[in-house]
């Protein structure tokens, strides 16, 4: 048996905890006087033996189900013997249907094994339609469990899209032979509109295999508000519905004592370039004590008594990569130098800004969903990890729904012991 998730076990030490609580719960025994033993009955003993026996039980059930809990967390996978003939073909979902890639599977043996490059990795029915499915999987996370498979070739057919590479890259003991269909489509159409007090701003996004370019627009005319007000209809024939997003005025405070001038100075001018890049108003007061401003900036020596709401704290710090860098909790951010000319170009101060500020969450969860940039075939290959007998290589079957079911019968045993022990 190996595991996915070696560092988990260290959680086995838990178990001393149990029976540590076993131990020290055990009282000592109380002395009562009584006028003749006579009426006590053997069976007593016969009882409290009982009862100490199901303790013990108990106990060894409490401390099993624990450690079954956490190689669950560890992720047990049994290690078999591979299939070093067969080899296995694996489709991304939404590439099943692609007449292309059906000619390819139709032309391969009878017995070739076909499957979805999906969670679980599924038979592939030629009858069924799979175009419904444009999920993009984590291809990491696929990759991982490719092990599973008792053949010793794969071969996964997969648009290789760059949203679908998360997390670090996996090891494997298979090999993958990774084939990516290039997308030659051209994904052109509006994300969403952003209205400020004076125009609509119509923001689009451009994607192909290569990049993914993001344009705004400023329109007058060719739209029309829905109903409802919190959409826009383009076009001649207003068939295109592009969600309506409005542009507050940003409010900005700072407290700046004396000695920070020209760190301020830096501030005010990289909010005016924003303001105009946005084209949304941002208004710099100082030293307010509205409690509805978008961001507060600390520039002082002295330390900071409040944290309510998002702040940027002037904190030094000469180990620092970034001007701004996250601070210990959520909505603080750090300062990391004084500002000068150099530090404020060389590092881009404003886009720093512009980052903390969250003025386009809308706008990049739905680039992020259109985004067809494609990754190329080398950049796909998992670590490849030799197994330890050359002759045969190894196949690890995920075993935690076994697991799983006997961690669910030790409980109902635990529950049906422990109500046995109080009657």
């Amino acid at each position: 048996m190996v595991f996915a998730n070696p560092t988990y076990l260290w959680a086995l030490l838990g178990l001393l905890v149990p029976l540590a609580i076993h131990l020290w719960s055990k009282k000592e025994a109380k002395t009562i006087k009584i006028g003749s033993v006579q009426l006590l009955d053997e069976s007593n003993s016969r009882q409290s033996s009982s009862i100490q026996l199901n303790e013990w039980l108990l106990l060894l059930l409490r401390m099993l189900i624990l450690a079954l809990i956490v190689l669950l967390m560890a992720c047990p996978q049994w290690r078999t013997k591979g299939n070093q003939q067969q080899v296995t073909y694996l489709v991304e979902p939404s590439l099943a249907n692609e007449p292309t890639l059906a000619t390819i599977l139709d032309s391969l043996q009878e017995d070739a094994s076909v499957r979805l490059f999906a969670n679980g990795f599924p038979e592939w029915d030629l009858d069924t339609d799979y175009r419904a499915e444009q999920e993009t999987p984590n291809y990491w996370q696929l990759a991982q469990r490719l092990d599973s498979l008792r053949s010793d070739s794969l071969v996964v057919f997969t648009k290789a899209l760059a949203k679908g590479i998360k997390s670090k890259r996996p090891n494997t003991q298979k090999n993958i032979q990774w084939v990516v269909t290039e997308g030659e489509e051209i994904l052109d159409r509006p994300l969403i509109a952003l209205k400020n007090t004076e125009a609509v701003q119509l923001v689009s996004i451009s994607s192909n295999s290569m990049r993914t370019r993001i344009n705004k627009e400023m329109i007058k005319d060719g739209y029309q508000l829905t109903r409802a007000g919190d959409s826009l209809q383009l076009g001649e024939g207003a068939n295109t519905i592009v969600p309506l997003h409005k542009m507050d005025t940003l409010l900005i405070n700072l407290q700046v004592d004396e000695g920070f001038e020209r760190e301020e100075k830096y501030l005010e001018a990289s909010f005016r370039a924003l303001s105009a890049y946005l084209g949304q108003p941002i208004k710099v007061m100082k030293d307010s004590s509205s409690e509805s401003t978008d961001l507060q900036v600390w520039l002082s020596e002295k330390s900071l008594t409040t944290s309510e709401g998002k702040w940027l704290i002037l904190k030094p710090d000469v180990m620092a990569k970034q001007l701004i860098e996250p601070g210990p909790t959520k909505n603080i951010f750090h300062l990391t130098s004084r500002l000068n000319p150099k530090n404020t170009v060389e590092q881009r101060f404003t886009e720093q800004l512009l980052g903390i500020l969250g003025v386009n969450k809308e706008v990049e969860s739905l680039a992020k969903n259109m985004d067809r940039r494609q990754m190329e075939e080398a950049s796909l290959k998992p670590n490849y990890v030799a197994p330890k007998r050359k002759r045969e290589r190894a196949t690890l079957v995920d075993i935690s729904l076994w697991v799983f079911g006997l961690v669910a019968g030790l409980m109902l045993a635990e529950r049906l012991i422990s109500k046995y022990r109080k009657q």
